[in-house]
């Protein structure tokens, strides 16, 4: 896959222009999946979170330059811009459930926390036949069946969906995190605020100090903030995001890890080079090799 651009969609295979009017669309796997040999090449979506529960089936998917199994009682949270591709067995099913972030802004404006938690893209299993599973799996079925419908107030129905379905992974995500207990507002508030300073500046290898006197609090009131909501410091945040954006040029282009390192703003590939392997356990070049 080095050298090949990678194409970003509204919904799988259709142009940005050819938006679905929804505040959600669902659809099961299968009805895509199949039509494509069960073979999903890499692609993103710009303004779309999607919600996946694996319910026959599996294969397996790359996140981000990150390969995971797939089997039934997998779900994936792929927010926006986030690279992804799947090689399906045939015949695996479940639902993708597709929200774009205003549909999501009730929830948002409601939750602070729930826009960080669902910032990052993950793979997880829940135990099939189980609560959780099966919370998921009916709020999934009773969405699409509201969405293949046409019965009055169907907006307002499918935008109480999208939050339902962002909620049980908000939650997933907290529970993955090990946050025990919801945040204040406050420090809800300041961790997304946080993260969107990442997300603008992760290149420039910004000092703590810096983001901090940028949102108006102290280094360790920032990190201890992280480390309760995200379950990572703060300065693992930018680390993390570096090492996304490094896998995925390591995958999706043919970039040279020379110019992949400039890209990141390190200003020496070999530092990159030992940045990359302390956080991977292989350097950059046999990373590449390997996807």
């Amino acid at each position: 896959m080095p050298g090949r651009s990678v194409p970003a969609y509204w919904l799988y295979g259709e142009r940005l222009t050819e938006r679905f009017p929804d505040a959600l669309h669902i659809e099961p796997i299968v009805a895509r999946s199949s039509l494509h040999g069960w073979t999903i090449q890499p692609h993103m979506h710009h303004d779309l979170f999607q919600f996946f529960l694996v319910t026959a089936g599996g294969g397996r998917t790359r996140v981000d330059g990150r390969e995971h199994a797939l089997s039934p009682g997998s779900v994936l949270l792929l927010p926006p811009s986030t690279i992804h591709e799947f090689a399906f067995l045939d015949d695996t099913d479940g639902f993708v459930a597709s929200a774009a972030a205003t549909s999501l802004k009730r929830l948002f404006s409601s939750e602070p926390e729930a826009r960080a938690l669902l910032g990052s893209a993950a793979v997880l299993h829940v135990p099939v036949g189980g609560g959780q599973y099966a919370g998921l799996d009916a709020t999934l079925r009773l969405a699409m069946s509201e969405f293949a419908a046409n019965r009055p107030v169907r907006e307002f129905s499918l935008g109480a969906y999208a939050d339902l379905i962002a909620a049980w992974f908000t939650r997933a995500m907290r529970g993955a995190r090990a946050v025990a207990e919801p945040a204040r507002d406050a420090r809800a508030e300041l961790v997304r605020r946080f993260v969107e300073q990442v997300e603008a500046r992760f290149q420039h290898h910004d000092a703590l100090t810096d983001y901090a006197c940028t949102l108006g609090t102290s280094v360790p009131h920032l990190s201890r903030s992280c480390r309760e909501l995200l379950g990572r410091s703060a300065a693992r945040v930018i680390q993390d995001r570096l090492m996304i954006e490094a896998r995925r040029d390591l995958v999706y282009t043919s970039m040279s890890i020379s110019r992949i390192s400039f890209r990141l703003g390190f200003a020496d590939p070999a530092y990159f080079s030992r940045f990359f392997a302390k956080r991977t356990g292989v350097s950059p070049s046999d990373y590449r090799a390997k996807a």
